[in-house]
């Protein structure tokens, strides 16, 4: 496979449009249908928000820092650090070019012109190039090429949706954090069994030595928080060793010479033994409530009023009205770490160690009733490591593309119940 597609035309064009799917999938309801609905009839699914990741990337920080840290050498990347790979633009419009399929979003009249009003909108997170790109990839999948940019605030600005913090429209409480994450608190032995595994594993991967004889990489040290721009951050320890854990999942998915080896156990068995270190700190520093809802609050609650059908109010100025029926976020794996907290949501994958993998995507779904009751519907759609390795197409069959189901815990009805729109919106934290 080759993945020399770059961000232009003929990338969308031939890596976007020229995939062809075939699907049994919800289809959004058109006006003339919702207003047909009669009594005893099924509910009709009118809206869908979803909140993706971006595609594959190289790590943000620089390899010769990570070398430093590790003192280790790792495989050059392609790309400057942080930025997306023409691999991973690929891989993300497949997921793209997916969900357009699934949801049967149709962007083109019979004699194949562009519809004069889209039904897809998409807005990209503007504090990185790699979501910005994310989002123009997803616009032309999810319009057939009729769309060729998201929208967004301007490169580089902080979007309150994305990142309230960083945006400056909230703070954290700064002792409610640290009393939740002060790892001094927190034994070794009340770490969950996979992650000490997988620090032991990449203490054997890395410096086998370090920790009895004091030299660095030691992954299971103490890593002590600091504050940064009103933020905590932590680097040593088990937050190198997340960062580690992840280098080399997304050196594995880009399809870059490993790093490390582990004797005769394939990359595969590795990365499922030392991702639960990253997956595990992650929930840490990003699901915990006294971040999680600051951070994220604002972009919950332009979930739960697009999930409602009502106008909403863009950061730009500009308001998204009701016509589109499917509202895309392109954002990062933190921010789908943040929703999963404030919608009461959890998921993992069993061919995927990383439940927020590069293009993971978030679906909220508003199915009304025919007594025009909002039912809200959660499922989560990701690519497996050998889909996103060789890029692979997805496909709605388990195993290959099917989303997975999720229940929300913030829903008052018992599990696989009804979960209407009026008890979650109740429901959802407040900052």
């Amino acid at each position: 496979m080759n993945f020399s597609c770059s961000r232009s035309s003929a990338f969308l064009l031939i890596c976007l449009l020229g995939t062809s799917l075939s699907v049994f999938s919800p289809a959004i309801a058109a006006p003339e249908a919702s207003a047909a609905q009669t009594e005893g009839a099924e509910p009709m699914l009118e809206r869908v928000v979803l909140v993706s990741r971006h595609g594959i990337r190289s790590p943000t920080k620089p390899l010769d820092k990570l070398e430093k840290k590790t003192r280790h050498t790792w495989t050059p990347w392609p790309v400057p650090p942080g930025e997306m790979t023409a691999h991973g633009q690929f891989d993300l419009g497949l997921m793209g070019q997916f969900l357009k399929s699934y949801y049967h979003v149709a962007s083109r009249d019979s004699s194949a012109r562009c519809l004069p009003e889209q039904p897809a909108f998409i807005w990209a997170d503007s504090a990185s190039s790699r979501t910005q790109r994310s989002g123009d990839i997803l616009a032309a999948a999810l319009s057939d090429g009729c769309q060729t940019q998201a929208r967004s605030m301007p490169a580089k600005t902080h979007d309150p949706l994305f990142n309230a913090l960083a945006a400056k429209k909230t703070t954290l409480d700064a002792d409610d954090v640290e009393k939740t994450l002060n790892s001094e608190l927190i034994p070794d032995t009340e770490l969950p069994p996979p992650v000490q595994s997988g620090v032991q594993t990449l203490q054997a991967l890395f410096a086998p030595n370090a920790c009895t004889t004091g030299t660095t990489p030691c992954f299971s040290k103490r890593a002590p928080l600091s504050w940064k721009k009103g933020t905590p951050h932590a680097e040593n320890g088990m937050a190198l060793g997340s960062t580690v854990s992840e280098a080399l999942l997304l050196e594995y998915v880009e399809g870059l010479p490993p790093s490390v080896t582990a004797g005769n156990t394939d990359t595969v068995h590795t990365l499922n033994s030392v991702l639960p270190v990253h997956n595990y700190q992650s929930a840490r520093m990003r699901r915990t409530p006294a971040i999680a809802i600051p951070r994220g609050g604002k972009l919950a609650q332009a979930i739960l009023t697009l999930l409602d059908e009502q106008p909403f109010t863009l950061p730009d100025g500009n308001v998204l009205l009701t016509q589109a029926h499917v509202v895309m976020f392109a954002g990062h794996d933190t921010t789908l770490d943040m929703l999963t907290t404030l919608f009461g949501l959890d998921w993992t994958f069993t061919d995927q160690p990383d439940p927020t993998t590069p293009d993971t995507t978030l679906a909220f779904e508003t199915w009304k009733h025919p007594d025009g009751r909002k039912e809200i519907r959660f499922a989560v759609f990701h690519q497996s490591l050998a889909q996103l390795r060789e890029g692979l197409k997805l496909d709605n069959v388990a195993g290959q593309g099917v989303p997975m189901p999720l229940t929300s815990t913030l829903c008052s009805q018992p599990k696989n119940e009804t979960c209407w729109l009026e008890n979650l919106s109740k429901n959802i934290p407040q900052h």
